[in-house]
């Protein structure tokens, strides 16, 4: 069983998605529809029903949310719900749960001005910030959101990093050229990513921080080199990284680097896309495999390589011409090393390529059953990472944060992965639920910064469609909620078993699709 900062630690690293059943496919819109109807009556009532059940889970003791004894503290669970609360009209600083909020976010500010209590410095901070965004009681709060913004900004790497004494791994003083540059960390794994820079890019849009600020220009830089996307439309350089080489993509993954041993390779939780398709034809086959005790096995991309091979490196049965000449693996969604989940494209017949695999992968499939091909035009393309729902919104969100207007380049190539991947019952692309109520919240407020009622939609078959995407948010968290007020949980991956967590996900994500 994971630690429980194992746990919140991997939700805020970003999501790992399970590859759809055709790598890279367009999603299809949540229904029929040709027009936007009218936002359903019951959605204020949802949120209203969402805050009751979150004042009866507050801590009586100290004001804040999940706390339990002998268990880490995460400030930021408390700013999620403070910031759905007082997005709602009529919930003041006066309120007694507010002001408990707020006491206990201030009790957990350090002497170095983070708003953190020993673990994941800049995402405590960054939530917490955004959460007193408005609050001006007690007057001590002025202070205590200045120093913490001055806190942050020494946690971006970059000129202005500072190296903060008994904090493991702090943010260093890099030059534009490093992969590094312009992004936040978690303060342990001595690396930035997209998940943390974007909480504290939006700590300082809620700050009022003028687009000219230098944290901001350095933000763009590793926003830039986290989107997969080498040029924009009109032959604009974007990302200067030799794993967006040719890239189209538009969206993001998860960062540069997957950790510090490794600079500069990037990492996605979304697992690899095989694009620029080409050459002839041939099969592609999706792998699931299979679950052990209940868990569901995993290998490396080599360790499925080396299957493949050894099957290969048999004497050829020419005569059935079974052994594929040539050969993709394109890792699926998982850790951003191993998955439950691979494509595998070759030269060979869908039938042909089903029995190598069937037999190379004896003893980590439940049978054929865990393998479904298709016939493909073009077999080949190039491997990279993938793109996935929660770092492209919160790519874009941050872009807009930042000071970029919508007919940017960057944003431009964001919105076409918009259109091309748009989901609510999964994150785009995936077929399971892990991280759902997160992918809501970078869903809802990129869209809510957007300013646009209706997005559109590419669906397969290259029409489009108008989607009120409102609308279709609330409608989705309908099917969610409980009768307590709580939200279901669908995946107790990264911590959304816990009903506080998801239902703060779900008030915030509510609160921006209700304006």
């Amino acid at each position: 069983m994971r630690t429980a900062f194992t746990s919140v630690l991997a939700l805020f690293a970003g999501l790992s998605f399970s590859a759809s059943a055709v790598l890279g496919a367009p999603q299809q819109a949540n229904t029929a529809e040709n027009q936007p109807a009218q936002r359903p009556a019951d959605a204020h009532a949802m949120i209203e029903k969402a805050i009751a059940y979150l004042r009866t889970q507050q801590d009586a003791k100290t004001g804040g949310w999940c706390i339990q004894e002998g268990a880490p503290v995460f400030p930021a669970i408390t700013g999620l719900v403070l910031q759905g609360m007082l997005a709602q009209p009529g919930i003041t600083e006066d309120d007694p749960a507010v002001q408990k909020a707020v006491k206990f976010i201030l009790d957990s500010q350090q002497k170095d001005g983070g708003i953190y209590v020993g673990l994941l410095p800049s995402y405590n901070t960054a939530i917490c910030l955004t959460a007193l965004k408005d609050v001006k009681s007690p007057a001590s709060v002025a202070d205590a959101k200045a120093r913490a913004m001055e806190f942050l900004r020494t946690l971006q790497f970059g000129e202005g990093a500072v190296v903060h004494e008994g904090m493991a791994d702090s943010a260093q003083n890099v030059g534009k050229d490093n992969p590094y540059y312009g992004g936040f960390g978690y303060g342990r794994s001595g690396r930035p990513d997209m998940s943390n820079t974007s909480f504290a890019i939006e700590a300082m849009h809620a700050m009022n921080l003028p687009d000219n600020d230098p944290a901001f220009q350095r933000a763009i830089a590793f926003l830039q080199r986290c989107q997969m996307q080498e040029k924009g439309a009109g032959g604009q350089a974007i990302n200067d990284m030799a794993y967006a080489q040719g890239s189209g993509q538009g969206g993001f993954i998860y960062s540069t680097s997957p950790n510090k041993d490794h600079v500069g390779v990037g990492i996605s939780y979304g697992g690899e896309i095989a694009e620029s398709l080409d050459g002839r034809s041939g099969a592609s086959a999706q792998v699931r495999l299979k679950q052990v005790e209940g868990k569901l096995r995993t290998l490396k991309k080599d360790e499925v390589v080396a299957k493949i091979k050894a099957i290969w490196d048999r004497e050829p049965d020419t005569a059935r011409g079974i052994i594929p000449q040539e050969y993709l693996v394109v890792l699926g969604a998982g850790d951003g090393g191993a998955s439950s989940r691979f494509e595998v494209r070759a030269t060979i017949s869908p039938d042909r390529l089903s029995t190598i695999l069937t037999e190379a992968l004896a003893a980590d499939i439940d049978g054929p059953t865990a393998i479904t091909t298709h016939a493909e035009e073009h077999w080949h393309g190039l491997v990279r990472h993938r793109a996935y729902g929660t770092m492209s919104y919160a790519g874009l969100k941050s872009y807009l944060y930042a000071g970029l207007s919508k007919t940017d380049p960057r944003v431009l190539a964001a919105r076409e992965w918009m259109k091309r991947n748009y989901s609510l019952t999964t994150n785009p692309g995936v077929d399971d639920t892990d991280g759902l109520y997160y992918y809501y919240v970078m869903f809802a407020r990129t869209n809510d910064a957007l300013g646009e009622t209706t997005l559109p939609v590419l669906h397969a078959d290259g029409s489009t469609e108008q989607r009120d995407w409102a609308k279709d948010l609330i409608d989705q968290l309908a099917t969610l909620q409980n009768e307590d007020g709580s939200f279901r949980s669908v995946d107790d991956r990264w911590m959304e078993n816990n009903p506080v967590l998801i239902t703060a996900y779900s008030l915030i994500a509510l609160q921006c699709a209700a304006r």
